[in-house]
Parts: C-alpha cells; sequence; structure tokens
C-alpha cells in the first residue's frame, strides 16, 4: 500500500511539474495533451503501427530467449566433454561473442554474413541475439554446475539412482535454484537489447515510434508508450521467472 502512495504521488509531482513549466499555457494543456494524443496514435490508426512493432518485438524476444538457452546449454556441454577441441573452441566461441558489442554482431550478420540471402531480416536478428547471449547463458550454467559437490552425485549413484533419475531428482532442481536469479537479468536484458533490430529494418517497437516521430514531429508519446510496453513486458517475464524460482527453489521450501 505504500509503495502505491509513492507511486501515485511521484506521478502527480511529475505532473505539477510540467504544469508549473508551462504556467502560461495551463489553460491549454489537457487540450495540448489530447491533441497530441491523437496526433501520433489515433490519427492514420497509427496504434496499428505500435501493435506490428510490438508483434516483431515479441517474436525477436521469445525466439532469442529459447534459442540461445538450448544454444547456451550447448555450448556448456562442449566446454565439459572429454575431448578437448571441443571444450577449446566452445571456450574459444563464448569469449569471442563476448569481446564483441551485440550491435555489431547484428550488423555483421545482416551485411556480411547473410548479405546475398533471402534469409528475412526478423531471423537474422533472432540468429545474432541467440548467439550473442547463448555465451552469456552457457556462463551461468556453468557456475551453477560448479556450485554442486561431485560428492551428491556420486551418493546418488550409490542409492541406485540412474544417470537421468540423478539429473531430474538431484542436478536440475539445484540448477534452477543457482541458474534463475542470474538468467533473469539476462532475459530482461535480451528484451531490451532487441530495440535496436531496428538497424537492419526490422518493424519492432523502438522503429515503429521513431516512424510516427518523424511524420508528427512529436516524440512524446511515442518514446512514452514505446518505454512503457518494454517495461510491462520486462516485468512480466521477470515476475513469471520468480514464480518459477519460489516453486522450485528447495532451500526456500525446506526453511519454510
Amino acid at each position: 500500500m505504500k509503495k502505491r502512495v509513492i507511486y501515485f504521488s511521484t506521478f502527480v509531482l511529475i505532473i505539477l511539474f510540467f504544469l508549473f513549466l508551462n504556467g502560461e499555457r495551463f489553460p491549454f494543456f489537457f487540450q495540448d495533451v489530447y491533441n497530441s494524443f491523437f496526433r501520433t496514435v489515433i490519427e492514420e490508426k497509427r496504434y496499428l503501427l505500435f501493435l506490428r512493432g510490438l508483434k516483431a518485438t515479441l517474436i525477436l524476444s521469445f525466439g532469442s530467449l529459447i534459442l540461445s538457452t538450448v544454444l547456451g546449454f550447448f555450448l556448456f556441454y562442449l566446454q565439459h566433454t572429454k575431448k578437448k577441441i571441443f571444450s577449446f573452441l566452445s571456450l574459444f566461441f563464448v569469449r569471442l561473442l563476448q569481446g564483441v558489442p551485440v550491435t555489431v554482431l547484428l550488423l555483421i550478420f545482416y551485411f556480411v554474413l547473410f548479405g546475398r540471402s533471402n534469409l528475412p531480416a526478423i531471423w537474422v536478428a533472432i540468429l545474432a541475439f541467440s548467439l550473442y547471449y547463448s555465451s552469456y547463458i552457457s556462463e551461468i550454467f556453468k557456475g551453477a554446475f560448479k556450485s554442486i559437490h561431485q560428492n551428491q552425485i556420486d551418493a546418488s549413484y550409490a542409492l541406485g539412482f540412474s544417470k537421468m533419475q540423478t539429473f531430474q531428482y538431484i542436478l536440475f532442481p539445484q540448477l534452477c535454484s543457482f541458474i534463475l536469479p542470474v538468467y533473469k537479468n539476462e532475459a530482461v536484458a535480451l528484451i531490451k537489447s532487441t530495440s535496436i533490430a531496428g538497424y537492419i529494418s526490422i518493424m519492432d517497437l523502438t522503429k515503429a515510434s521513431d516512424i510516427i516521430r518523424n511524420r508528427t514531429y512529436e516524440a512524446f508519446f511515442p518514446l512514452l508508450f514505446t518505454a512503457l510496453i518494454y517495461f510491462i513486458l520486462c516485468s512480466s517475464v521477470s515476475k513469471m521467472l520468480d514464480l518459477f524460482y519460489r516453486r522450485i527453489n528447495l532451500r526456500r521450501n525446506f526453511q519454510s
């Protein structure tokens, strides 16, 4: 309840601040706000651009998140194989991706690697984001796996557990409890990083707001709506991962 009061008070203070700056136009303030909203959202059905951008952002975000998780686990697995060549290549690949800005990687994929192909830009972006964040997700798996003592695995084998049962009942719950808090941060970072997809002519949320701003010469509502949509999207993903974390966190459940 206190948080809601603080948020509402902050919102009121912001409104009063803008009214103070525009004191001479105070009688026309709300009319100006309505006119700006109408021009940037309603006129010429510009809200459809936001919906189109939201669709592209959702495809980019969740497609890249799923693929990067799979690739990250694969890179982690290669680093723990007995063949040193695979381990070396996986580690080299991870370090290389972590040393390149995601924007540069996206441009390399679009203009160099797939410059002459007919692959849609959105799939090029998914591949670029997935590879980039798979390098960080593999490190998350690596750190979580190191936190589990080998004695637990040996004890499960001594009790007659198979490898699959050991992973299902011993390793997986503990791995998730270590992975999810850090994985949540990477997931949110990935979603926000998709805002650069407009560099390769993808109509995402940021690109849609930029087009509306160029047509109407007004930036307030396009950028405000874009920020709010990203905030809601990132908060929803964060809350879902927190909920899943509370359900599988064995240490928390044991203490409660």
